[in-house]
C-alpha cells in the first residue's frame, strides 16, 4: 500500500515509490524478465520518459505499438536481452498479448478488470529454465508486486475479495503477502 495524501497524487506517489524502492532492487540484482503492468497510458508515458532519461534498458508494449514493434519487444524480453518490459493495461484490454518469460511481475496500479490480474499472474514462469540458463538472476524466486493506494478500494476488492480488502486498507502494515 502506497501512502499518498490525496486522490490526485496517486500517480506521482506510485511512480516515486517504484523509482525509489523497487527499481534500485531490480538494478542491484541485475534482475531480468521483469514486466511492469501499467494500467494508465499517462503513467506509462511518464515512466517511459524517466527510463529514457536515466538510460535504463527496457522495451515496451502499448496499445499504439505496431505489430513489428510488439514482436521485437516480446522476443528481446523473452531472450533476456532487455531486462524490463513496460506493458499497458489498455494494450492488454485490446490485444491480449500473452507475454512469455515473465519471472517478476509488478503492477504499477491495479488493473481495471480483476480477470486481467489473474491472467497476468498466470503468465509468470515459475520454472528456473529460461533462454539464459546461466544467468544468476534466474535463481531468484518468481515474484509479483501490486502497488495500490487507500483510494483504490473497489479495484482492490475485485482482486482480493471483500474481507482481505477491508483488512488491507485498515491495517497498520503497508505490505501484504499472498502465497499460492
Amino acid at each position: 500500500r502506497i501512502a499518498v495524501p490525496s486522490f490526485d497524487q496517486q500517480t506521482d506517489g506510485r511512480i516515486n515509490y517504484f523509482l525509489k524502492h523497487i527499481l534500485p532492487e531490480i538494478q542491484r540484482h541485475k534482475q531480468k524478465h521483469t514486466m511492469v503492468y501499467i494500467p494508465s497510458y499517462f503513467d506509462f508515458v511518464a515512466l517511459r520518459n524517466i527510463f529514457l532519461k536515466r538510460e535504463i534498458s527496457f522495451v515496451s508494449v502499448h496499445e499504439y505499438s505496431r505489430v513489428s514493434e510488439v514482436t521485437r519487444s516480446r522476443a528481446r524480453f523473452l531472450q533476456g536481452r532487455k531486462p524490463i518490459l513496460l506493458f499497458t493495461g489498455r494494450c492488454n484490454f485490446f490485444h491480449r498479448h500473452a507475454i512469455k518469460g515473465i519471472r517478476h511481475l509488478i503492477f504499477l496500479g491495479l488493473p481495471e478488470h480483476a480477470q486481467f490480474y489473474a491472467d497476468q499472474v498466470n503468465l509468470i514462469n515459475t520454472s528456473n529454465k529460461t533462454s539464459d540458463d546461466l544467468d544468476v538472476a534466474t535463481s531468484l524466486p518468481s515474484s509479483c508486486i501490486a502497488l495500490f493506494t487507500k483510494f483504490e478500494g473497489h479495484a482492490l476488492e475485485r482482486v482480493v475479495g471483500s474481507a482481505n480488502c477491508s483488512r488491507m486498507l485498515k491495517s497498520e502494515k503497508a505490505t501484504f503477502m499472498f502465497h499460492s
